[in-house]
């Protein structure tokens, strides 16, 4: 290269001070040939001409769009309005997908921190029998000759195919406990399936689905897990039942309000025992 046209070449520290780069991001540059020097003299110096140097603005200013340098080499290889657009419009479409996935994200953390305000008015200790309407529960099975390997598995399994493995579960899923264990044969911690309550009226297809019938339903809001004071819900529930004219007509319901999500502490734990109940009383 002669004396004039090597006057009119940026050196590689030139040529990245222009564009706010360093030299080390020419040499990647140059090493996965998206942007070679036009020149290296003997002492080793990179010489660029002012071809490359539009061709650095380019690439500079795709980098900046976040756009995957292979995807500038390409666009380099076969440049035109045409393809230039594509790359444009292809980049709006990662953008857009990412806005929607944030939105998403941004929905599940306001209906995470709403959910936990109205627990700081949770009646905790306190029975309560109100009416409710119909409501729709997912369901997955649990056999007696599961093991807690397998229990957990289920569970895990359920909980993933009800919130769409989409990461973040800002749902809780519970356990059934079939009434007679629980009122009669003292198997508190026998559960025959897990639960989670369904917002709509088609659901996943490999979760079968139940109708939770319109009644009244019997509700205890407690602290501490439920494994640990089964027996004294139990006497607590059978106490208040007697006293005020119910009958149990449902299995019974268990619910994680706040768990080892927030809390080291299990006692610290809020949990939802409920059933249907009806009145005995004579009409």
């Amino acid at each position: 290269m002669n004396k004039i046209s090597l006057e009119n070449c940026f050196t590689a520290g030139e040529l990245a001070s222009l564009f706010g780069i360093s030299k080390q991001t020419l040499l990647y540059y140059d090493r996965i040939k998206l942007l070679c020097p036009d020149f290296i003299s003997d002492n080793g110096y990179r010489h660029y001409s002012i071809n490359q140097y539009l061709d650095l603005e380019i690439i500079v200013n795709f980098r900046s769009l976040n756009i995957p340098i292979s995807d500038i080499k390409d666009y380099l290889s076969r440049r035109n309005k045409t393809e230039f657009i594509k790359q444009l419009e292809k980049k709006r479409t990662e953008c857009q997908s990412l806005i929607k996935e944030n939105e998403r994200i941004i929905s599940s953390i306001d209906f995470i921190e709403g959910n936990i305000a109205k627990h700081k008015n949770l009646p905790l200790g306190q029975i309560t029998v109100s009416w409710r309407e119909e409501r729709l529960l997912r369901m997955t099975n649990v056999l007696d000759t599961d093991t807690s390997k397998k229990r957990i598995t289920k569970f895990a399994r359920h909980s993933q195919i009800v919130f769409h493995n989409r990461g973040f579960v800002n749902k809780q899923a519970g356990w059934i406990i079939a009434q007679k264990d629980f009122f009669e044969n003292g198997n508190f911690n026998r559960s025959q399936a897990f639960f989670s309550f369904s917002e709509h009226q088609k659901g996943h297809y490999k979760v079968p689905r139940t109708p939770l019938p319109m009644g009244l339903y019997l509700e205890l809001y407690f602290k501490g897990t439920y494994s640990a004071q089964a027996v004294q819900l139990k006497e607590k529930i059978y106490a208040f039942m007697q006293r005020n004219d119910f009958a149990p007509c449902s299995d019974i319901y268990v619910l994680p309000i706040e768990n080892h999500w927030l809390y080291d502490d299990t006692n610290a734990y809020i949990n939802l025992i409920f059933l249907q109940v009806q009145s005995t009383k004579a009409s």
